[in-house]
């Protein structure tokens, strides 16, 4: 200690002479620290967990297997988890949950930490008036976000609001079936490939089959979307189909719609 004490004081003595303060010298010995290294991942609207869990991977957050077991087995109390009342009919529990957005992780991180920034920023994306304009409607946030997750990949943001109008008059309606192809497309191409049986989701999920919603989301919805599940235009449509140039074209009747696939969609 005493040798330590003398070699620090001859040190000042030597930087004296050379017109060093002590706050100059103090600066000099100061330690320095790393900063931990992160990345920023951007995750489209619409996104699937797999392929989140996908871009995770891919950026060096976490394993996707770990990521997307951490999804079917959450940690930490959020009260939309617990309003799902169907977990077992789900090959993804919170897919419809995980937030699309740009985050900022730590590299090699706990899969469940990873979730949590997810599942955090879904729950301050809402507000009270949505759960009011929900109950106003007579849907459980849940149905909400299914209806939300179907308009997410049938409609371009401006068409998204008269989309969920076809959506709310077939739900409120004789017709029952949505009949939208994108809940086919999910068991395809995200279910089937992490799935041994997609049997047992097929009529769960198929809108051609299921009356009613599917039995969860089908992919992870913007606020755009969600605002269009809660606030439909008020329309008369229970029809709706894309031309090749992308333009919606609506009908009442289902003679209107045959109609509009003949003059619209080619063979």
């Amino acid at each position: 200690m005493k040798r330590t004490l003398t070699v620090i004081l001859a040190l000042l003595s030597v930087f004296s002479l050379f017109g060093c303060s002590a706050e100059k010298i103090k600066e000099e010995f100061r330690p320095t620290t790393t900063a931990i290294p992160t990345v920023s991942v951007m995750f489209p609207e619409g996104s699937t967990v797999s392929e989140i869990a996908a871009l995770l991977e891919q950026n060096g957050v976490c394993a996707a297997a770990d990521f997307m077991a951490a999804v079917n087995a959450p940690e930490g109390d959020y009260y939309f988890i617990e309003g799902i009342d169907n977990p077992e009919e789900r090959p993804f529990l919170l897919e419809g949950y995980i937030f699309p957005d740009t985050y900022e992780f730590y590299f090699d991180m706990n899969p469940q930490a990873v979730l949590k920034k997810f599942l955090d920023n879904f729950e301050n994306k809402l507000t009270q008036a949505d759960f009011d304009r929900a109950a106003e409607l007579g849907y459980t946030l849940d149905e909400v976000i299914r209806i939300a997750s179907i308009i997410q990949e049938e409609a371009l943001d401006p068409e998204m609001k008269k989309v969920s109008s076809v959506l709310h008059n077939r739900l409120d309606s004789a017709y029952g079936k949505l009949e939208c192809d994108v809940t086919v497309f999910y068991l395809r191409n995200s279910v089937e490939p992490y799935v041994e049986d997609i049997s047992v989701y097929s009529e769960l999920y198929n809108a051609y089959k299921r009356v009613g919603l599917p039995a969860g989301p089908i992919t992870n919805v913007g606020r755009n979307a969600i605002e269009a599940a809660l606030y439909p235009e008020d329309t008369d449509y229970y029809f709706f189909l894309t031309d090749k140039d992308m333009n919606y074209h609506y009908a009442v009747t289902w003679k209107e719609h045959s109609a509009n696939v003949d003059k619209y969609i080619e063979d």
